[in-house]
């Protein structure tokens, strides 16, 4: 009894937190020189310390690392500014999240929703790729990590419902070409939702790039990658095991509207981008201070239209209830945008950039160098959030020479894109591997391994070639 009374009591706690986090960076928005953000950092802190348990081991690493480089910066004499920043920084990635989370609870909450995931898992294995990577796609620009992860729970229930119809190896095949399509389908969102945390991350931090310009080539990048992952699911499984005669088709009891269901899903993507894009270019505010406050509204209005104003304290308590279940997505992105910052005060720039002068005539040579370092550096377990600040910084303190914000922007993503399916220590492999019942390295290696590199050498080969053209 004292165990719920005390998850009772933090729950809510939390949840007022994460709110105060939200507010904070909405205040700081429309208020820049007001300072709110620093205010909000102590809720921040609180939330971490009331959720601690919710806390996975990759969180608690970054927390660490985040220490450690405040403690390095601190004793090399940082400046209060720098700190400011980072305050600012971490205030309005948790509040991102949190807006998403109103995003998330909403489409959970629809039927609609949830039929559209099941009738993309339930098609044909001539249509099954196209149909789990472009949900993949769809519900990460949705709902981020938590739309890879409501499309694997529903892979998963469509996989068990059927267990009994199949041998281990149908079962093994289905799981590994499902999981896979719906991963790689998911990745691409790096290139150009403006919902997510890649894409804020370097409008944040590279000068002159904005959505509106990157967001149309990002989506043509990301619609060739997903043609290479169809085009190397379908080499490999030349022969499926429903062509051997091992593997009955997957059947399920769906509405007859169901195929519909997938328009309305992205419909919701069209208006909800549609509207922050308007009132970004209607209004004064900023892309990011327009995005998370129209996010939680449109949440709001859609449960409102869809299930009656009643629905609406029902959607207060599941964010209240789901809270500290957001611990360890919180500490991640909060840690590396942290260390992403301040590391820039740890770790000698100037000194890099000193050495790296040669690549100020070398526009090209500087892509190729960006792009596969994320890429890298990712495969040994540095986040993207960190190495993309970094490099970034580095690239705008040496000003390279005919090296648009476009084509670098473009190529921090596209290092992005193809790791964050295929690095065995990135958050969405490891979250992928808890409910897919895998190992990270086989799913990430294994599975996706050959894609990686394959995208990665096709990415650097377009940008590269848009540079030297002049295109990019």
């Amino acid at each position: 009894m004292s165990a719920l009374k005390r998850s009772g009591f933090r729950n809510p706690v939390a949840a007022v937190c994460l709110l105060c986090c939200l507010a904070g960076a909405i205040a700081q928005g429309v208020f820049p020189a007001s300072g709110i953000s620093i205010a909000a950092v102590p809720f921040f802190g609180a939330y971490l310390v009331i959720a601690y348990r919710n806390i996975a081991r990759v969180g608690w690493v970054l927390l660490f690392f985040s220490l450690a480089i405040a403690v390095l910066a601190l004793a090399d004499g940082i400046e209060t500014r720098i700190f400011t920043e980072a305050a600012g920084r971490i205030v309005f990635l948790s509040a991102l999240l949190t807006a998403a989370a109103f995003l998330r609870i909403a489409a959970t909450q629809d039927s609609v929703v949830v039929v559209a995931g099941e009738f993309l898992t339930l098609q044909p294995p001539t249509r099954r790729y196209a149909s789990l990577g472009a949900g993949g796609h769809l519900f990460g620009v949705l709902l981020n990590l938590g739309g890879l992860g409501v499309m694997l729970e529903v892979i998963m229930k469509g996989l068990a419902a059927h267990r009994h119809e199949m041998d281990d190896f149908v079962y093994e095949a289905r799981k590994r070409r499902m999981v896979s399509a719906c991963m790689r389908g998911f990745s691409s969102i790096a290139f150009w939702t403006p919902f997510g945390i890649a894409l804020n991350l370097m409008i944040l931090t590279i000068p002159g790039l904005e959505w509106a310009t990157l967001a149309p080539y990002g989506i043509a990048l990301a619609g060739v990658l997903f043609l290479l992952g169809w085009l190397l699911d379908t080499v490999e499984w030349w022969r499926p095991p429903s062509a051997r005669g091992r593997a009955p088709p997957l059947t399920g009891d769906l509405p007859g509207w169901a195929r519909w269901s997938v328009l309305i899903v992205a419909g919701h993507v069209l208006v909800l981008g549609t509207a922050v894009v308007a009132l970004d270019t209607a209004t004064e505010y900023s892309f990011q201070t327009v995005l998370i406050t129209i996010m939680p509204v449109y949440a709001l209005l859609w449960l409102g239209l869809r299930r009656g104003i009643g629905s609406i304290p029902d959607t207060s308590r599941r964010f209240v209830a789901q809270a500290p279940g957001f611990a360890t997505e919180m500490s991640v992105i909060a840690s590396a945008g942290f260390i992403g910052l301040v590391a820039l005060q740890v770790v000698p720039v100037e000194w890099i950039a000193d050495h790296l002068g040669w690549i100020a005539a070398r526009p090209v040579m500087t892509v190729v160098m960006v792009i596969m370092t994320v890429f890298w550096t990712g495969l040994l377990g540095v986040h993207p959030m960190i190495s993309v600040v970094l490099l970034a910084e580095v690239v705008n303190r040496v000003g390279v020479d005919g090296l648009s914000p476009l084509a670098l922007g473009l190529a921090l993503a596209g290092g992005w894109s193809s790791i964050i399916c295929m690095g065995p220590a990135i958050t969405a492999v490891v979250y992928a591997s808890s409910i897919v019942g895998e190992r990270p390295m086989t799913i990430g290696l294994r599975w996706n391994g050959i894609f990686g590199l394959v995208s990665i050498l096709l990415i650097t080969l377009i940008i590269g070639g848009g540079v030297a053209t002049g295109l990019l």
